[in-house]
């Protein structure tokens, strides 16, 4: 598979600075070459994590097909206007799954509204089911067709603070409730900028290494 060609500028990716481990960080790709392409060095907090040249790192990138894993060498690193870390492009990938990201189990308080034309924004309150960086699964009081558009409102805790996304979505998913369960609805954002989709990427990779750690 040629992977060059779903890299792309502003494109969330996950880096692990090892070829073994769970440490994984956010990133976004900030320039594509030929033969290579650049990322933002990735910081735990404000911390740059340690990369250095020759080394090889993995990165897992999302695409339209699902989740790709590459082995990259690390070809040179850059302060200047930002930190940043070439890559050459590999010459094979893994296939890791059809979801382009990683998704994330977990509870969060949501509200959410239904966009209408003309209409102001009456947001009802919802449950998460599980999170990733390109959408969520909503358990709902009532059921909403395909194709809806919303806007959902949720907190992630992020750096010892709570950071608010706001963003549009569009139910890819709809299954109504029966009986005493509720209706279940999946949410792919469709606005959500690089930076809130890093900082969603970064909270599913943190909250995730956290349950793989031993008790």
């Amino acid at each position: 598979m040629e992977i060059g060609r779903w890299i792309r500028k502003d494109l969330i990716v996950n880096v692990s600075p090892a070829l073994e481990g769970d440490s994984w960080y956010a990133s976004t790709v900030v320039e594509v070459g030929g033969q290579s392409f650049s990322i933002q060095t990735p910081c735990t907090g404000k911390i740059p994590v340690s990369i250095h040249s020759g080394n090889k790192i993995r990165v897992r990138v999302p695409t339209e097909e699902g989740l790709f894993l590459l082995s990259c060498e690390v070809l040179g690193e850059v302060s200047e206007p930002e930190a940043r870390i070439e890559l050459e492009f590999p010459k094979e990938v893994i296939h890791l799954e059809r979801r382009a990201f990683q998704r994330l189990p977990i509870q969060l308080e949501t509200q959410y509204a239904e966009i209408r034309n003309g209409g102001g924004l009456s947001f009802s309150r919802s449950t998460s089911l599980d999170i990733s960086g390109g959408g969520m699964r909503l358990e709902t009081n009532r059921h909403c067709p395909r194709e809806t558009l919303l806007r959902v409102k949720f907190q992630i805790p992020l750096s010892q603070m709570e950071e608010e996304l706001i963003l549009t979505g569009r139910i890819v998913r709809s299954v109504p409730g029966e009986g005493a369960r509720k209706s279940q609805i999946g949410v792919e954002f469709i606005d959500i900028s690089p930076r809130q989709q890093e900082s969603l990427v970064q909270f599913v990779l943190d909250r995730t290494r956290e349950k793989s750690l031993p008790a």
